[in-house]
């Protein structure tokens, strides 16, 4: 059975890929094309829409909630990586101002730094490191596999892959770690993985920039499991301080971005420090 469902996942995804492909070449894709793409996703992620884990090959029925890379990965074949991108553009510039000069004040990182986006989309927030300052390199991660084939095709020369976020670590340890709107996907995972990055994945020295608009204080986003019928955990300003530095993190700084009078609440932005050995 496991030898079936990964041959199935692998042509599912194949599939995909294919399928994808001929939609974007063309502004009005034939209705078959349509018809299989929508089996072929459907197919692939019914075990994660019903709570259970596909790649062990086992499906346990949780209530219906869907896998945020399914979701994902639907959204990147509709265009809604880019205006993910768009959205939270502004607040990723306000994040990285922040945490960039710390990252160039690294002893760790003289001649420049290197990076990782975590939940990478279709490779956005990588393209713009690369115009950064002091730049090496950045590699993004992400579970969405629609994703990942978005980023390759902008982005040829980049490096992009599939990972769960989860249980992956680099082979190499950078300076950067960036996270947009991915965090509270995570659920009892996040603490592991928050200690994970700040162990495995930074250099001393090394900074953690994520952004978040599902959180406690922002009372207009506790709707969003429900809407998108995806798990969510929803953390105040102060636990998410206390989950940072329970995780090894110093110099935590947590802050409202993006402000606006349409987005009240704003983005939460979070800026932490592994300690200089």
């Amino acid at each position: 059975r496991m030898a079936t469902a990964t041959f199935m996942r692998r042509m599912s995804s194949m599939l995909r890929g294919m399928l994808t492909k001929q939609m974007r070449k063309r502004k009005d894709p034939p209705l078959y094309v349509w018809s299989l793409l929508m089996a072929s996703t459907a197919s692939a992620s019914t075990c994660s829409r019903a709570g259970g884990d596909s790649s062990k090959g086992t499906c346990k029925t949780d209530g219906g909630w869907r896998a945020a890379q399914d979701v994902f990965h639907e959204w990147s074949l509709d265009g809604r990586d880019e205006r993910m991108a768009s959205g939270h553009a502004r607040a990723v510039q306000e994040i990285l101002g922040q945490a960039l000069p710390l990252v160039s004040e690294s002893p760790s990182s003289p001649d420049g730094f290197t990076a990782i986006d975590a939940g990478c989309g279709n490779g956005w927030v990588a393209r713009i490191l690369k115009k950064a300052p002091g730049f090496i390199g950045a590699m993004g991660v992400d579970g969405a596999p629609g994703m990942i084939e978005r980023a390759r095709e902008i982005d040829p020369e980049g490096l992009y892959e599939v990972v769960d976020l989860t249980t992956w670590d680099p082979q190499q340890k950078v300076d950067l770690v960036h996270s947009m709107e991915v965090l509270y996907y995570l659920g009892d995972d996040l603490e592991p993985t928050l200690e994970r990055i700040h162990s495995r994945w930074l250099k001393p020295g090394g900074v953690l920039a994520a952004g978040v608009d599902f959180y406690a204080d922002n009372k207009e986003s506790l709707d969003w499991p429900d809407k998108y019928h995806m798990r969510m955990r929803a953390l105040g300003e102060e636990e998410w301080k206390a989950v940072l530095e329970a995780s090894g993190f110093q110099d935590v700084r947590i802050w409202r971005a993006a402000r606006s009078s349409s987005n009240e609440a704003g983005t939460l932005a979070i800026v932490a420090v592994k300690a200089r050995e």
